[in-house]
């Protein structure tokens, strides 16, 4: 039994292995995008389809307010902490190179 080794510039090719001429690429690609578009249009009535069904509520002028108001003082109790701890993290490794000799 003789096993025969095919390369790929050796192996057999049929009707389906040929290249494509440039205007049935371009066809090809053509057809490619006219597909990608369709379901891209589809994508996008899914999305806003779902935007509507899932929209935050509204709110009136004075709730929106009082949230507004209540997310930035959040928002400035996170920050103060945050500097407070960098700077005492800051003084801690200054403390820690002036006494500690390498």
């Amino acid at each position: 039994m003789t096993n025969i080794a095919l390369h790929d510039d050796q192996q057999p090719t049929d009707e389906r292995d040929q290249p494509l001429s440039r205007s049935a690429y371009r066809q090809q690609q053509r057809q490619e995008q006219v597909d990608f578009d369709k379901r891209d249009k589809q994508r996008l009535r899914a999305e806003k389809r779902y935007a509507k069904q899932h929209s935050e509520p509204t709110y009136d002028e004075a709730t929106q307010t009082s949230l507004t108001e209540a997310k930035i003082a959040r928002l400035k109790y996170r920050l103060n902490w945050t500097i407070f701890g960098l700077s005492a993290g800051i003084i801690i490794v200054f403390l820690i190179l002036f006494f500690v000799e390498f």
